[in-house]
């Protein structure tokens, strides 16, 4: 993960939350291409969120990921845990 800050002159960054990275390169988030993705995850531009590096806080959506992804992510884990319990009482 990265967590070095700088960015815009009022200290605004922005970060994917569920990524846990944080935008902090010289080109102001703003002015990125509406195609910008992130390097570590290729989520796109709309998933990051405004970060203020002076509060730790990140205001809007939080980047986060939508409801499918953490749906099918739920039943993953309930299906895992199933296999496993079914796969040790055998």
């Amino acid at each position: 993960m990265r967590w070095a800050f700088s960015g815009t002159q009022n200290g605004v960054t922005h970060r994917l939350a569920f990524a846990g990275f944080i935008y902090y390169l010289p080109t102001a988030f703003t002015e990125l291409d509406k195609d910008y993705e992130c390097p570590q995850c290729a989520a796109p531009k709309s998933r990051f969120a405004e970060y203020d590096a002076e509060t730790g806080k990140t205001k809007g959506n939080m980047g986060a990921a939508p409801a499918i992804v953490n749906t099918v992510g739920a039943i993953g884990l309930v299906a895992t845990i199933a296999l496993v319990v079914l796969g040790l009482s055998q």
